[in-house]
Parts: structure tokens; sequence; C-alpha cells
């Protein structure tokens, strides 16, 4: 059985590649001059993103840097430790919302202090996988539209975060 999905998992890319060349040739459309004006297309995505990408990650960079994460765990703990929880999570659940790799170190680091099985790690595991990047997300999104008032999406996440956080508590228990 693991033999067959791995030979699927390894499969199911090239197949779709083949399905969408057959397609595109059933319906006499130029596949390879569909595919440069697609990366061209794409290119000019990345050329209008990337400053929103570079000035979110300096960002991220300078709030770690200067230890503001730490503070505002530490702003943030009488709060949340009387709704069950953790301390230890609190820096996960600031950085989550601005870096998904920053997310993925403090990840790291809870499951080789506590152990990939603890009632700390399984949280933030659960936290990690349902949460976004938010700020990431809103800048390059909203930005890239030139969108400059985003009204309620920033808050409304941030409560969602927090409410997956406290869901994230309440399943592991």
């Amino acid at each position: 059985m693991k033999d067959t999905l791995s030979y699927l998992s390894a499969a199911i890319l090239p197949v779709f590649m083949v399905l969408i060349i057959v397609t595109g040739l059933l319906k006499k459309n130029d596949v390879y001059q569909d595919f440069t004006q697609g990366a061209k297309g794409g290119m000019g995505l990345v050329f209008r993103t990337l400053p929103y990408i570079v000035g979110m990650m300096l960002a991220v960079e300078v709030f770690r840097a200067a230890g503001c994460f730490d503070y505002l765990s530490a702003l943030l703990s009488p709060l949340f430790s009387p709704l069950g929880i953790p301390i230890e999570v609190l820096p996960l659940l600031v950085i989550r919302p601005f870096s998904g790799s920053g997310g993925l170190g403090i990840l790291a680091g809870l499951l080789y202090v506590y152990g990939p099985d603890s009632y700390i790690a399984r949280v933030a595991c659960i936290y990690l996988g349902s949460s976004e990047t938010l700020f990431y997300v809103v800048s390059l999104y909203f930005g890239s539209i030139k969108v400059s008032k985003t009204r309620y999406a920033i808050p409304v996440a941030i409560v969602a975060d927090v409410f997956g956080l406290f869901l994230a508590c309440l399943l592991c228990k």
C-alpha cells in the first residue's frame, strides 16, 4: 500500500501536465504559446508584488531583532493564561501573522524543548496549520491591487487567529 501511494504521489504532477497539454491540443490551442504568455504574466506579477514582500520581510526581521515579539508575548500572557492557552505558545501567536518561516522556527523550538507528543507541541502544530501569515497576505494582496484601507480584514483575521488558538487548546485537551 505504501509503495502504491509513493508511486501515485510521484505520478500526479506529470499526469496532470500531460492532461493539460492534451486538453489544449484537443481545443486546438497553441499550448507552448499559451504557456509563454502565462509565464510573461507571472513575471509581471512577481515584479509588482516583490516590493511588498521585501518590505514585509524587512519589517518582521526588525520587529524580531528588537525583541518586540518577546515583549508582546509577556504583555498578552495575563490575558491568555486564564483561558487555558499555554504561555509557551504565545510567541507563535505573535509571530505567525507576520512570518510563516518565523512560525516554523518557533514550532521547531517548541518541538525540541517539549517533545512532539506534548500538549504544547500539539497545540502549536494545530494552530500553525490552521492559521495564516495575515500581515504578509494583506500587504501582498491588498498592496498589489493598491488597496490602502483594509477596513475589517485585519481585526477579523486577528480574532479568527486567537479563536483558532483557543480551539486548538480545546481539541488537544
